[in-house]
């Protein structure tokens, strides 16, 4: 969760700079699946070389933040079968 909040709290999807909590690398994506209109979204952070993280539903999606459309199937398209950990 705390890496969610940095990422967070950057402002943006270039997360780049943020090392995984479990594997280090830094390999972490981000992906917001909401309703423009509301920003309210599912948000899933990932790591792209251990594919394990975190999806968290009802989140907001902050300003900065590049939110996809849920109703485009094509939205979740490059989110992997990842494991998921609680937050």
């Amino acid at each position: 969760m705390s890496t969610l909040i940095s990422v967070i709290d950057g402002g943006s999807d270039r997360i780049d700079h943020h090392p995984c909590p479990r594997c280090e690398k830094n390999r972490l994506e981000i992906r917001y699946l909401g309703y423009p209109e509301t920003r309210l979204a599912t948000v899933y952070l990932w790591c792209d070389a251990c594919l394990h993280g975190i999806q968290i539903s009802r989140a907001r999606a902050p300003e900065g933040m590049t939110l996809y459309p849920i109703k485009d199937p094509a939205s979740a398209d490059g989110i992997p079968d990842f494991v998921r950990h609680q937050p």
